[in-house]
């Protein structure tokens, strides 16, 4: 009889806690942007403020991933989540009893510390679901939190534009700050067992324990693979659709309504890729498909850039996040699958570092490329575009890709 995601008693928990998470972060970013432009009047600002956030990202998200696989990682996650209600918290009694003016340095710590925590509490995330879940409804389990993740995108925006509307930023943070620590308390709910507590290796220091990390990522060769085109995906598509499609928006003469359609077509098309994740059973047995469904981010850019009529826009964009989901969901429940639990966390984070990780510098070569004139927003998109749809479709060529769903404990997680 097959198993039933909702019958585990862990995944309510969960999914719960994901999505409190899920919708604050989401709420948080677009608060914290429009908090600098009316603190500061600075767009300069703002540039590094996001900067400060993602710079200790990039540089601790591996000691991340040591930190779950030495600790408890349900632990890590409501450490990283209680910290992160601290942190909001603390600016919002700040803002509200006036103790001194905010000056920059208090945003860029701000940043700077909600930063770190991210650096641990990404890797955590997808960490935490193998220990908890039985590998028969990763596939499923993984479906409902990447979608639900995806619909807080949707959802997220909604709520900010809905709370700066109070006009007070010290109550905007509370709120965040109770949403984390909502997801905090849910999270402590889930209950771990003997057997599925990760064993602390003290014995390993920690930059021993980094390389064996590496190492094992790279002695696998279907994960040295899944990692580097998770690295090309969000290289060439994260830039050039975040800084390329609002430049050839405005090129074309099109309002930022349009804009707001492209990015909720994109939103929508990932929750619905996730319902068809789930009803297809998380790809099992059709992987070689994967590659090609990868390749379909790169075409929906691709379209988007070329088209002249911006409804059709909406068409290519939605394909491109359905992709996304039909790609994501599936090689995420296989990591899991056949990556050792004492792996689990180092594996994750560079899976992170090669997605989330990444994406300032994506940001910064679109940046870099546009200012240059070395191309046209309309032309990085298609560039962008061509490089994800040419290695995602060589891919469907290579041996260890197409025979991966042969490992060993994949096949033993077949369900009965």
């Amino acid at each position: 009889m097959k198993s039933t995601v909702w019958r585990e008693p862990n995944f309510f928990p969960l999914w719960l806690g994901a999505m409190l998470s899920s919708v604050a972060d989401s709420t948080y970013y677009i608060v914290l942007a429009w908090f600098v432009l009316e603190i500061t009047h600075s767009a300069a600002n703002l540039g590094t403020t996001l900067l400060m956030a993602s710079l200790p990202r990039l540089l601790f998200m591996i000691f991340g991933g040591v930190a779950v696989d030495r600790l408890n990682p349900r632990r890590v996650m409501v450490v990283s989540l209680t910290a992160r209600m601290a942190i909001l918290l603390g600016l919002a009694v700040w803002l509200a009893t006036k103790v001194g003016a905010l000056d920059l340095w208090v945003l860029y710590a701000v940043a700077g510390m909600f930063g770190v925590v991210d650096a641990f509490y990404w890797p955590t995330q997808n960490a935490l679901v193998p220990h908890v879940l039985p590998d028969q409804v990763l596939a499923t389990g993984n479906s409902f939190i990447q979608t639900t993740q995806q619909l807080s995108m949707v959802v997220g925006p909604l709520v900010a534009g809905g709370m700066l509307q109070w006009h007070q930023f010290a109550g905007i943070f509370t709120v965040l700050a109770a949403l984390y620590a909502g997801s905090a308390v849910a999270i402590r709910a889930i209950h771990m067992t003997a057997k599925e507590r990760v064993i602390p290796l003290a014995s390993r220091s920690v930059w021993g324990e980094i390389y064996d990390g590496v190492r094992y990522v790279w002695n696998i060769r279907i994960l040295l693979f899944l990692m580097l085109a998770s690295m090309v995906i969000n290289l060439f598509f994260m830039g050039p659709v975040n800084i390329g499609l609002p430049s050839f928006v405005q090129r074309q003469g099109w309002s930022g309504s349009v804009y707001g359609y492209f990015e909720a077509a994109m939103g929508l098309g990932a929750v619905v890729g996730g319902a068809l994740t789930v009803a297809v059973r998380g790809m099992r047995g059709h992987f070689q498909w994967i590659a090609l469904a990868a390749a379909v981010i790169g075409l929906g850019l691709i379209g988007a850039a070329m088209v002249h009529q911006w409804p059709m826009g909406i068409v290519f964009l939605a394909a491109s996040g359905i992709a996304m989901s039909l790609t994501n969901i599936p090689i995420i429940t296989y990591i899991q699958t056949i990556v050792d639990h004492a792996m689990m966390g180092r594996v994750m984070s560079l899976l992170t570092l090669m997605s989330v990780g990444l994406v300032p510098v994506s940001y910064g070569m679109s940046s870099l490329i546009l200012r240059m004139h070395w191309l046209g927003p309309a032309s990085l998109m298609i560039v962008g575009g061509a490089i994800i749809a040419l290695f995602c479709a060589m891919l469907w060529f290579q041996p260890d890709f197409r025979q991966m769903e042969s490992h060993p404990r994949w096949q033993q997680a077949k369900d009965v």
